[in-house]
């Protein structure tokens, strides 16, 4: 009986923060090729708390953080988002890389 509550306490869990981090994952811009400048601009013009950039042609995925004065700052990110990013754009056949700040 204790071994089903555990296994039913750490299902919930794990449900709980998969759905937390997939929500966090639906601002994306698509930025190929691009300085940045450009991927700072466009992550600005999402509007996001968090915003991934990825460029296919480099290979990169870029996480910022915008705060509310518009001013989007570079951070790290996860290994559990990049790999979301990656099964989003699973079609592409591409493997996406994080930039490090």
């Amino acid at each position: 009986m204790k071994k089903i509550i555990a296994y039913a306490a750490l299902f919930s869990a794990g449900i709980v923060f998969s759905t937390a981090s997939f929500a966090g994952i639906n601002m994306l811009a698509e930025c190929n090729d691009c300085s940045s400048l450009a991927s700072q601009r466009a992550a600005n013009k999402l509007q996001g708390k968090s915003v991934f950039v990825v460029d296919f042609v480099n290979r990169t995925a870029k996480k910022y953080i915008v705060k509310e004065e518009g001013n989007a700052l570079l951070t790290s990110m996860t290994l559990g988002e990049l790999n979301r990013i990656n099964q989003q754009f699973d079609y592409r056949k591409v493997h996406l890389r994080s930039v490090k700040p």
